[in-house]
């Protein structure tokens, strides 16, 4: 049995029709019908009712489709695996970021280590958590630092929680807010810098003003890039925004002050994420322990 014939078979199943099959894979016609003859030949079933131009399957060839699908994730966490051993065999770790703790967090851990280790090189890719999750299930990193998601419902994906971040509300120095008591109705009437809907730091703000009755931030400018990379449009206007604690503290939040706002809402779980089923080198393990270490007191 080949693995090839079951990938063949998984788009006859779908599409039920020969023709679109020989479309879809850019084999002829008759390749398809010889590729399932093999297959019925090889059970010695029938695995397809064949209905005018298209084909419905036997129960022999549902069940070979539900085995079809297991071997193609085998193969695929088959394939994750040998990159991660490849990648270990050369002391290098690959280690995925989401934009908001590249600076406040992983960069410091990485000055530090890279010090220390100088056998080891990484591999960083800053990407939003979705994307990352893809290239760890792709077997193209070895960790992945992110937020929590409202949701995670991924069996080939754990975690380790290592730490929280903590959200100011920040303006310009001199902002008017700066100047008045914290009142939920002024946020209401400022002007905002705010991630796309959908976002994780959007969805605080939202959930902060959903708590106090208000009616949805103005966001003046709405950005898929970082907010940490467009605090220049902070300094030079009166949008306001979220920034983490510590990105208050860096390069980034120069001459931006927090508002007289903090709440409980204001702060996101920091987890480690990483393949439930995959190969793990020492490397990866030690800088694994490391991140715990220096991100546990966020």
């Amino acid at each position: 049995m080949r693995i090839e014939d079951l990938h063949v078979f998984s788009v006859l199943a779908q599409t039920r029709n020969l023709h679109r099959v020989a479309q879809k894979t850019g084999l002829t016609q008759s390749a398809v019908s010889k590729i399932l003859q093999r297959l019925e030949a090889e059970f010695d079933t029938r695995l397809v009712d064949r209905k005018g131009r298209g084909v419905d399957l036997t129960a022999a060839g549902r069940v070979l489709v539900e085995r079809a699908a297991d071997v193609g994730a085998s193969v695929a966490q088959t394939y994750a695996e040998m990159a991660a051993a490849k990648s270990a065999s050369v002391g290098k770790i690959r280690i995925g970021v989401v934009p908001a703790l590249l600076e406040s967090a992983l960069l410091p851990t990485l000055a530090g280590y890279t010090t220390r280790e100088s056998a080891v090189s990484f591999r960083l890719s800053v990407q939003v958590s979705a994307l990352l999750f893809d290239e760890l299930k792709d077997g193209q990193l070895d960790l992945a630092l992110c937020f929590m998601p409202d949701t995670v419902e991924d069996e080939e994906l754990q975690s380790d929680e290592i730490g929280t971040q903590r959200y100011r509300i920040v303006a310009r120095q001199g902002h008017p807010l700066t100047r008045t008591p914290a009142d939920p109705r002024m946020l209401q009437a400022a002007k905002w810098l705010l991630p796309l809907p959908g976002h994780g730091l959007r969805q605080i703000v939202e959930r902060y003003f959903d708590d106090h009755d208000l009616a949805p931030p103005q966001a003046m400018i709405e950005t898929d890039a970082s907010i940490s990379l467009l605090t220049s449009l902070l300094r030079n206007s009166d949008l306001i925004t979220m920034l983490t604690e510590q990105m208050l503290q860096t390069y980034a939040g120069r001459d931006l002050v927090a508002l007289p706002y903090e709440t409980a809402l204001f702060e996101s779980r920091i987890r480690l994420f990483y393949r439930r089923k995959t190969y793990m080198s020492p490397a990866v393990q030690k800088f694994r322990s490391t991140l715990h270490e220096a991100l546990i007191e966020l």
